[in-house]
């Protein structure tokens, strides 16, 4: 199972699930936010599988730096593109395994990708 880590490598989350990936000797690909930040096409297929509400991070300090009229955001639409202009904003980790993704790091969650 190709797994692929999405994140920030200063992010304690992030930290994390790359200790549990290594301690369960899970190969895994990471690629920092700061350095490949993600595409357009890449956040939508993230929230249409888990949802833009769980992926959007409103409680990241970048949220709380927008302005009142960017907090307000209506539809999927919206948040693919605050998330686009702002990857600091998506939830994370993510992690994405086959047909699986993961937003934040549960160590409950990580165990079901062993079954």
């Amino acid at each position: 199972m190709a797994i692929t880590l999405y994140g920030i490598k200063t992010c304690d989350s992030v930290k994390k699930a790359q200790t549990w990936l290594k301690q369960n000797n899970i190969p895994f690909e990471f690629i920092d936010f700061k350095q490949t930040p993600p595409t357009e096409v890449q956040i939508a297929q993230w929230c249409h599988s888990a949802g833009w509400e769980k992926l959007l991070n409103k409680q990241s300090k970048t949220f709380r730096e927008l302005s009142p009229t960017e907090k307000t955001i209506a539809d999927e639409a919206q948040a693919v593109a605050l998330m686009l202009a702002h990857p600091l904003l998506i939830k994370r980790p993510v992690l994405t395994a086959q047909h699986k993704i993961l937003i934040g790091f549960s160590e409950l969650a990580y165990n079901a990708l062993n079954n």
